[in-house]
C-alpha cells in the first residue's frame, strides 16, 4: 500500500518542483499537435485554438499522382477541432472528423517542463481523448456472433466509444532539434473478429528548425499488436511555417485517418510500394480582446 501512495506523489512532488526553475525551455515545438500525434505544447492562456487537419485521397508513384490530380479528386478526410486553456497545463478541446462522422473530446495536463540548467530534463504530459462515432453502423449478417460464439451479435450504444490514453515525452535538444516519445494504449469497444479490444502503439517523432519560421516534421509509429500487415506503420512526413498564432503544415502521410484511435489501429498505405495521400494541417490561436478600462 505504501508504495502505491509513494506513486502517487511522485508525480505532485516533480512539479512542485519544476514549478520552482523560472528558466524554462518554451517552444519545444510550434502546436499542441506535431503532425498527428500530441506534444507536451499547450494552448496559450488569454485565447483558444481552432485547427483544421486534412487529408486527399490514396495515390501512388504512378499515373495516378496526375490522373486524380494529386489525390484531390479523391475522397478526402478533415477535422475541425477546438481547443481552451484552463490554466497554463491544462486545457480541453473538442472535434468533429468526417470518417465516422466523429466526435471527440480531450484533455491534456503538462506535469514537467523541461529547463535550462537541465534539472528537469524533459517535458512531460498527459492526454486523454474519448470518440463517438456517429455514423450509421455498417449491416451484419444474421448469422453474426459475438465472440463467445452463441450469443447473436446486435449492436450496442458503447460499440461507438474508443479511449486514448498517453504519456508525452519531449526534449528540446538544440534550438533546432526537438525529440519525442509518446507511448499510446487505444481501447476500443467493438473490434472485428481476431483483434484485441486494446492496441499499443509507440510513436516516435521530431522536428528540426530549417528558418527562423520553418522546420521539416517527422512522425513514425510502431504497433505492438493489431498491425494488420507486416511493416504497416504509421508514417508522416510535413515541412511547417508558423509564427506565435498560427501554424501551417503541408504533409506527406501513409494514412488518411486524423483522430489516432483510426490512425494506429487502421490500415496504412503501403509506402514502401510508394503510396501516400497529401494533406494539410492548420492552426490559428485567436486570442482575447482586453476590456477597456474608464480612467
Amino acid at each position: 500500500m505504501k508504495k502505491y501512495i509513494l506513486l502517487f506523489f511522485i508525480p505532485i512532488y516533480l512539479n512542485a518542483i519544476s514549478q520552482e526553475e523560472k528558466s524554462y525551455v518554451f517552444n519545444t515545438f510550434r502546436s499542441t499537435q506535431l503532425i498527428n500525434s500530441q506534444t507536451t505544447e499547450m494552448v496559450k492562456m488569454k485565447g483558444w485554438d481552432f485547427s483544421i487537419k486534412h487529408r486527399f485521397g490514396v495515390i501512388g508513384m504512378d499515373s495516378s499522382i496526375y490522373q486524380q490530380f494529386l489525390g484531390l479528386d479523391l475522397p478526402a478526410n478533415i477535422r475541425f477541432g477546438f481547443a481552451f486553456p484552463i490554466t497554463e497545463r491544462l486545457y480541453v478541446g473538442c472535434g468533429r472528423t468526417k470518417n465516422g462522422k466523429t466526435v471527440d473530446v480531450e484533455a491534456k495536463y503538462l506535469l514537467l517542463r523541461q529547463t535550462e540548467e537541465n534539472k528537469i530534463p524533459i517535458s512531460l504530459a498527459i492526454y486523454f481523448n474519448t470518440a463517438i462515432m456517429t455514423d450509421k453502423f455498417p449491416r451484419v449478417p444474421s448469422n453474426a456472433y459475438f465472440s463467445d460464439s452463441t450469443t447473436a451479435f446486435s449492436y450496442k450504444f458503447n460499440h461507438r466509444l474508443s479511449y486514448n490514453t498517453q504519456i508525452i515525452i519531449a526534449r528540446k535538444i538544440t534550438e533546432k532539434i526537438s525529440f519525442q516519445i509518446s507511448p499510446v494504449f487505444i481501447y476500443r469497444n467493438l473490434v472485428p473478429v481476431g483483434e484485441d479490444n486494446y492496441s499499443m502503439v509507440v510513436p516516435l517523432g521530431g522536428s528540426i528548425k530549417t528558418g527562423l519560421n520553418s522546420s521539416v516534421v517527422f512522425e513514425y509509429a510502431y504497433r505492438f499488436n493489431n498491425h494488420p500487415l507486416k511493416d504497416d506503420y504509421p508514417l508522416s512526413l510535413a515541412w511547417e511555417s508558423g509564427t506565435v498564432g498560427h501554424t501551417f503544415q503541408i504533409v506527406i502521410s501513409s494514412s488518411n485517418e486524423l483522430i489516432e484511435q483510426d490512425l494506429y489501429t487502421k490500415t496504412s498505405f503501403n509506402y514502401l510500394l510508394g503510396n501516400f495521400a497529401l494533406g494539410f494541417n492548420l492552426r490559428r490561436t485567436f486570442w482575447y480582446k482586453k476590456k477597456k478600462t474608464n480612467p
